[in-house]
């Protein structure tokens, strides 16, 4: 007789040792089962555990990575940044000692043969004039010499003449006559001044 057409039930241990014929008691297999079980939850185990540790150490290594990713491009930006502010301060400093000069040369290319500085400033034919709105001290600077007027009145004029000069004041001595000088003036004692023969022929 089949297994399918065995209607009747198994009720015991014996009955299933000798429907089935395993060629092991049902205390047997029972056993077997039991240890392949243990084996899988063990084997279970372990690849929970070393899943669990990999995927640890795979975030760990990943949030390692982001952060040096992350200093390393801070730093880039900051290494470039401090690189163009360097480079726009050299390029101001240049900017502003050049400026004066490529003005002139614009203006003089341009065909103007005068040109007016903001701060009162005029080259022109006649030379350099320095001068200041409100100031009474003007500079004039030419091929010839240098003149310097108050106001109106010319309180220093250096040319091919010699120099003269209004209100000439020298604090230490004075030394006049050709070469290293004859005769020095200066202070003696507490209110007196004194004129030596420093050189020349006896």
């Amino acid at each position: 007789m089949s297994v399918k057409q065995d209607r009747s039930y198994a009720r015991t241990a014996q009955d299933i040792e000798r429907k089935y014929s395993f060629g092991k008691t049902f205390g047997e297999m029972l056993g077997l089962i039991n240890d392949n079980r243990d084996k899988v939850d063990s084997v279970e185990s372990e690849l929970r555990d070393e899943i669990k540790e990999q995927t640890t150490a795979l975030r760990r290594d990943s949030q390692e990575i982001v952060l040096e990713a992350e200093e390393r491009l801070t730093q880039s930006i900051a290494d470039v940044s401090n690189s163009v502010a360097d480079l726009s301060s050299k390029v101001e400093m240049k900017l502003d000692a050049e400026a004066v000069r490529v003005e002139i040369e614009k203006e003089i290319s341009d065909g103007v043969d005068r040109v007016v500085t903001k701060t009162g400033y005029v080259f022109d034919e006649d030379g350099l004039l320095i001068s200041k709105e409100g100031e009474e001290i003007k500079n004039k600077l030419d091929n010839t010499g240098m003149y310097v007027k108050k106001q109106d009145e010319e309180i220093l004029t250096a040319n091919k003449d010699g120099v003269k000069a209004t209100d000439l004041h020298a604090k230490t001595f004075l030394i006049i006559g050709a070469g290293n000088g004859r005769s020095r003036f200066e202070d003696y004692g507490v209110d007196r001044t004194a004129c030596f023969w420093i050189g020349g022929n006896s």
